[in-house]
């Protein structure tokens, strides 16, 4: 996204694309409510869905560049945040609209089951691509907007791009609707759904560190149970504490398997998060766990005894310059001025004067948490 190949920063370009697309979606239905997410390394949740203008706008200045994109977590969270709002559909459509640059990390087979899965729940999906490629007719953006009976456009002038923003607006199908999901359509979305949920998230080797500080004082307590030890295993956080993908509120894996058993007893290991009503999914390990007696000598989630480690390869000189991203501590950009070095578990980049002080400070990867054996 920072490269600027077809005039200006293709970045830029998306940003002004963005905001056109917001402002004609607002100005054709007031009602419609938009929610903005971007995708690098990691998925960022940008801006709640809302119609208020401003705030969408305003919330595209904390986009930030962090790689290449993840398009398969991006669905994801995007068919989750909708699902959300699936329980009242009366007169809408439900669209995902795709702004890149087709700089992807991308597993096809997973996005065609997705699309299928999109499809299923009749969620349109429209893709912008935008720059220089070789072949777009077998661009998967494109195949993947084809099967589900969205709308896909490349651009690779700067007028066209920003433009673009608001054709893909207008394209809007408006449905007759009693306003909610009927029985037989919830009877089909229920199965699509449980696909598409996401696991807790585990706290990396960092946030590990800092709840173990000053004699465990700084752990995290549980939105569930409001403690740090566990009440069915006494296991402290640091060991048995998650994280919800989507509000990033702490959950002991236990209390998720408790709560998961009482709200969807069809679907024991999967349930929404009962603060953000995202769908998540906990290991079938962790629900047999609450079918058994309380025995905490038994019944306890032993910490892992091994630490995820990775190692940090040096980037020959002639390709600091096709790096498409920036430094995971500076966030800079690389321009030859200093060696780089890449994070062989999640791909993450640092300038050689960068990696030393996170190792200094930390010892691991800033943005996996895996500790750094060598570099």
């Amino acid at each position: 996204m920072i490269r600027n190949d077809i005039g200006l920063s293709r970045l830029f370009l998306a940003l002004k694309a963005s905001k056109k697309f917001i402002k004609a979606k607002i100005n054709i239905d007031p009602s419609d409510l938009i929610s903005i997410i971007s995708f690098g390394n990691r998925v960022n949740k940008i801006c709640q869905f809302t119609n208020d203008e401003e705030i969408l706008v305003e919330s595209l200045d904390n986009v930030k560049i962090s790689g290449k994109g993840n398009l398969n977590d991006a669905l994801v969270y995007g068919m989750q945040m909708l699902s959300t709002e699936m329980r009242k559909i009366g007169g809408k459509v439900h669209r995902i609209f795709i702004l890149t640059d087709n700089k992807l990390n991308k597993d096809e087979e997973k996005l065609l089951n997705l699309a299928n899965i999109a499809k299923g729940l009749n969620i349109y999906v429209d893709a912008c691509q935008i720059g220089k490629t070789v072949n777009y007719s077998k661009s998967i953006l494109k195949r993947i907007s084809q099967f589900t009976g969205g709308d896909y456009g490349f651009f690779n002038n700067p007028e066209a791009t920003i433009n673009s923003g608001k054709s893909f607006a207008s394209k809007k199908t408006i449905i007759k609707s009693n306003g909610y999901i009927s029985f037989e359509k919830k009877e089909k979305a229920a199965p699509l759904l449980s696909k598409i949920a996401l696991p807790l998230r585990r706290p990396n080797f960092m946030e590990i560190r800092l709840m173990m500080r000053n004699g465990n004082t700084e752990q995290k307590k549980c939105a569930i149970c409001h403690s740090a030890k566990a009440p069915l295993t006494g296991a402290d956080f640091f060991s048995e504490g998650r994280y919800c993908p989507s509000c990033d509120r702490p959950i002991h894996l236990s209390c998720a398997a408790m709560w998961a058993k009482k709200s969807s007893p069809e679907k024991r290991n999967i349930f929404r998060c009962p603060f953000c009503y995202f769908l998540v999914k906990i290991p079938l390990s962790a629900v047999s766990l609450v079918s058994k007696k309380k025995d905490n000598s038994k019944n306890k989630i032993e910490i892992l005894e091994t630490i995820n480690t990775t190692k940090m390869k040096r980037i020959p000189a002639e390709e600091i310059n096709k790096i498409n991203a920036s430094c995971s501590y500076c966030h800079n950009i690389f321009v030859g001025e200093y060696q780089v070095f890449k994070c062989e578990n999640c791909g993450s980049y640092y300038h050689e004067p960068c990696l030393q002080k996170v190792f200094k400070e930390i010892g691991a990867c800033r943005y996996c948490g895996y500790k750094i054996t060598s570099k």
